[in-house]
């Protein structure tokens, strides 16, 4: 019988702990993803989730979430969703109680409020600095005639690609969250601000099932954290739970789902955090060294797990 345990990136791994205590009283694997990301979305000090998220070009945090159930792979998830701090639980509403799989912009947004989120001030002094500092770039050449003409120019003279280019390792950033319980279900999460600076409206992979998040109690689970527009190309997370169901095992799996990236020779990159239901816990990326962080009903603190690096043939 595997133990139960929880596996996440990014700023998750000193959120573990939330998880894993509720696995340690015999709860769900979806509660437990969900804890443990509210516990990231909760936090001003991660820039790329929830409170305190990157804006986009107009200075609104938009924010995009999805969960899925490994035993019965019913998903929910939002996408730029304003005005509330934790959208991962948006989504487990949506799976919950909607015959829908996502709700999106203004939409999400209602049904948050009619079951019962209350609305939340997303912007801090440390996002509405980085947004003000881009804003003060934005307009050095451009004459101030409205927002609509800046916004339309900014575009079209290619600045906001530079903005991207100089910062494309900051602009972006996902907490990816799994957990298997103690009934052997899966549960795979991730929440997001999404690409900093981005055009309203823009959505990556993290709220598309199939792109960024993908579960089955058959297999295992995989999560994508990145360039998201890659993912949504290429469908990585249920790529990598394709490859296993075709024999490969996980770390194979996910070597080739990074690989898969490379061959597309598009601007970006990729992470993929991965399990299968022995329990046994992977990740890979295409542009540097990999890591994730792991938690089982028997640890007392999180373990850094090395991943790899999967490089260019």
């Amino acid at each position: 019988m595997v133990k139960p345990f929880i596996i996440g990136t990014g700023n998750a791994k000193n959120m573990l702990k939330n998880g894993v205590e509720i696995l340690r009283k015999g709860g769900s694997a979806i509660d437990t993803v969900e804890s443990a990301t509210n516990a990231v979305e909760n936090n001003p000090e991660d820039y790329s989730v929830g409170l305190g998220g990157i804006p986009n070009l107009l200075g609104v945090v938009q924010l995009d979430a999805s969960i899925m159930d490994g035993k019965t792979r019913t998903t929910g998830a939002v996408a730029a969703v304003e005005g509330f701090v934790n959208p991962i639980s948006i989504a487990r509403k949506v799976m919950e109680l909607t015959p829908h799989v996502l709700l999106v912009g203004s939409g999400a947004g209602l049904f948050a409020k009619a079951v019962g989120f209350e609305p939340t001030e997303l912007l801090t002094e440390q996002s509405r600095r980085f947004y003000d500092v881009f804003k003060r770039d934005a307009y050095e050449e451009i004459e101030e005639d409205g927002i609509r003409t800046w916004v339309r120019e900014y575009v079209t003279n290619n600045k906001l690609k530079d903005w991207y280019d100089k910062l494309s390792e900051n602009l972006h950033g996902t907490v990816n969250v799994i957990a298997m319980d103690g009934e052997g279900n899966i549960c795979s999460g991730v929440s997001t601000s999404g690409f900093g600076l981005k055009l309203p409206g823009r959505v990556g992979d993290s709220p598309i099932i199939g792109a960024g998040n993908y579960c089955d109690n058959n297999v295992g689970a995989a999560a994508c954290t990145g360039t998201g527009e890659i993912a949504i190309r290429l469908s990585t997370a249920r790529s990598i739970i394709s490859y296993m169901e075709s024999g490969k095992d996980l770390r194979d799996a996910a070597i080739q789902a990074m690989r898969d990236v490379h061959e597309l020779n598009a601007q970006g990159g990729m992470n993929c955090l991965v399990c299968d239901i022995k329990g046994n816990t992977f990740s890979a990326a295409t542009h540097n060294d990999s890591m994730h962080y792991y938690m089982d009903v028997e640890s007392s603190e999180p373990e850094d797990k090395p991943g790899i690096w999967v490089k260019p043939k």
